[in-house]
């Protein structure tokens, strides 16, 4: 019985935050916590939007895409909890940047159950393969267009934006946001530069923080400082 050996962690919860473990694209939603959750669904056991919202950001998503493994024709990320999520290293942030990510992380939960809920042909797939198109400028199709129309699809980027930005924020690497903008098609590339290298600078520049933020945390938990 797959729920009973999810019953410790989720009791008491009236949701969890859940991903597919293998997809094309990596995303994270809240799931009501009487759902019997299978081997293909990666659970983590929190309720907090703040959780959620970092998790979803870029920064998390590159720093999973770049330590879990692939899979398939496809070559889709596996998310490999073990080193996507227990070895990823959370903001240190203040209370009021976590109660902005959290506002972030409910209006981006919510905001894609609604327009599911009207449309139940919509699907996460679609809704950010459409994103990724706008992101990099490509003209969309027919098919396309109507997900755009029936997702509000460029509501949706606009959250994202305001979340990765304000993540960014909570790690205090702000500086940083003006090459995610051109990566995420809303700024244009400086002269000399393209999206592509904008978005390569990005996740490269991420990669290494974070790996720097890993070892800084396990040397303060070497000495007994847990943070959480």
């Amino acid at each position: 019985e797959p729920r009973a050996a999810f019953r410790p962690a989720l009791d008491g919860l009236p949701r969890f935050i859940a991903t597919v473990e293998t997809a094309k694209h990596r995303t994270f939603q809240f799931l009501d916590a009487s759902m019997a959750p299978d081997n293909k669904l990666i659970v983590i056991a929190m309720d907090d939007a703040y959780a959620l919202g970092v998790l979803f950001s870029a920064i998390h998503v590159n720093w999973a895409i770049a330590s879990g493994s692939h899979l398939g024709v496809g070559n889709d990320p596996v998310y490999v909890k073990t080193r996507c999520f227990e070895a990823f290293p959370f903001p240190s942030a203040t209370e009021e940047q976590r109660e902005k990510i959290r506002g972030l992380g409910e209006l981006l939960d919510a905001h894609r159950k609604r327009q599911q809920a009207a449309h139940p042909e919509l699907t996460l797939t679609g809704m950010y393969n459409v994103l990724d198109k706008l992101r990099s400028g490509d003209t969309l199709s027919p098919k396309e267009r109507v997900i755009h129309e029936q997702g509000l699809v460029s509501v949706l980027r606009q959250i994202h934006d305001d979340l990765d930005a304000a993540v960014l924020d909570a790690y205090g690497w702000t500086d940083l946001l003006p090459l995610l903008r051109v990566a995420h098609g809303n700024d244009a590339p400086a002269e000399g530069q393209s999206r592509e290298e904008a978005k390569r600078a990005f996740d490269e520049a991420i990669l290494e923080r974070l790996v720097a933020l890993n070892a800084e945390r396990a040397a303060e938990e070497a000495r007994g400082l847990v943070r959480w």
